[in-house]
């Protein structure tokens, strides 16, 4: 919540106390604080095969781009950088998204990779929904309910003056042998990334 509505009080308290423990010999240099830093789920490479991969495992096809975080919030729409800096502002028909939409309750967060080729926002997972948390439910929940929601949204998926930017969910797959072997011979609407990414 304090991610959508940038509300931070009791917060400075909190890191005052923390530098006032630690005693340092040498002079800082006061930066501002990154909220919006390390949100993004990061991923690692799979070194072994997990016993479990073709029940437990999801596979998704992403595309060329870089990591987002999609916060929709009080009539407006912020991109963030893996490391927490805005790099994009604009209005859109994410819940929150734009002043024509917003309530007090509606704020979307969402993990994406931005693509500048095609303009778009692929969403690669759904973290707050119209204000209902997302991060304590189970992957294969999260992508049901985005493959639901986002086509729900008339217009998320074309580029407009009050969408400037597409927002599309990125499809998943089970990562059976088969299942693998068609993902890899399929066409995409966009330049894949290599590997591709494996979620449990």
């Amino acid at each position: 919540r304090r991610l959508a509505e940038d509300d931070w009080t009791g917060m400075e308290s909190e890191e005052e106390n923390k530098k006032d423990d630690e005693e340092m010999d040498i002079d800082t240099v006061k930066k501002l604080p990154k909220r919006y830093a390390n949100q993004l789920m990061l991923s690692e490479w799979l070194i072994d095969v997990p016993s479990d991969l073709g029940q437990e495992w999801i596979v998704v096809v992403c595309p060329v781009g870089k990591r987002a975080l999609i916060v929709a919030s009080k009539g407006s729409t912020s991109a963030y950088t893996k490391s927490g800096y805005c790099v994009n502002r604009f209005s859109s028909l994410l819940p929150g998204g734009n002043r024509r939409n917003s309530t007090a309750k509606d704020y979307t967060i969402l993990d994406c990779i931005y693509s500048e080729v095609n303009q778009t926002y692929y969403v690669l997972d759904v973290m707050c929904w119209r204000g209902h948390p997302f991060y304590d439910c189970q992957t294969d929940f999260r992508f049901y309910w985005m493959h639901s929601k986002l086509p729900e949204e008339e217009g998320l998926g074309e580029k407009t003056k009050l969408n400037p930017f597409k927002f599309v969910g990125l499809k998943n797959f089970p990562c059976t042998p088969k299942s693998l072997c068609d993902v890899l011979s399929m066409d995409f609407p966009f330049e894949v990334t290599k590997p591709l990414s494996l979620l449990p």
